[in-house]
């Protein structure tokens, strides 16, 4: 049986990550992100450049994947988000929009495109701790983190597990940008999401929180 992984915001940080994980694991990863495929991008996996915001783009990357074999696992990572931070009058306007539209509608766009095309999967989504909580200066990444959070918590219940086994990950700092004691490593969380994407257990997890062990 394959495994297929779509890992988006893949082109670099913790997406790329995830994206070699997948496929050092015997998944076929295919990899999307509004930058051109980066250097260091799994050799056999597939990348698309699209971004995952446009609706019209996502459901032509799923039209094309319809007609996958139908025994394939299909595992959906919803990473892509970039992050803007700052108080009420230091953001600009602007940043507030393209916030709900890399972290939400992203997400929201590519779920929705999954589910038109595949009758199961697998949802993964990489959301923050920022979502749980309102913080200072965070007014425009941590209201769309929300959304996302309320989206997928919502989206829980219209489904059955058999159908879109769904799980939110709540990762509270990831070391992404480079080296940090105090945050959680990349490839440790990203070999975390793998085992989730594989669990065959009878349970699973819907909605967890993570924090640094330091």
């Amino acid at each position: 049986m394959s495994k297929v992984a779509v890992i988006t915001g893949a082109s670099r940080g913790f997406g790329l990550t995830l994206a070699r994980e997948f496929a050092a694991n015997g998944w076929k990863v295919i990899g999307t992100g509004r930058s051109e495929r980066p250097s260091d991008f799994p050799e056999d996996g597939t990348y698309e450049q699209f971004d995952a915001s446009d609706a019209a783009a996502c459901a032509d990357f799923w039209k094309s994947l319809q007609n996958s074999d139908p025994g394939t696992t299909l595992c959906l990572v919803n990473n892509a988000g970039g992050y803007v931070s700052g108080g009420l009058l230091e953001v600009k306007l602007e940043d507030y929009e393209s916030q709900m539209k890399s972290c939400y509608f992203s997400s929201v766009y590519m779920t929705r495109g999954l589910v038109s095309v595949a009758a199961q999967a697998r949802v993964i989504n990489v959301i923050s701790t920022s979502a749980l909580a309102a913080h200072k200066n965070n007014s425009a990444y941590g209201a769309a983190k929300a959304a996302e959070m309320h989206f997928f918590q919502a989206v829980q219940q219209e489904f059955t597990p058999q159908q879109y086994r769904i799980t939110n990950l709540y990762p509270s700092s990831i070391a992404s940008q480079g080296p940090d004691p105090h945050a959680i490593q990349p490839a440790d969380l990203a070999a975390f999401v793998r085992a989730q994407a594989e669990l065959t257990t009878s349970y699973y997890l819907r909605d967890v929180t993570l924090y640094p062990a330091q």
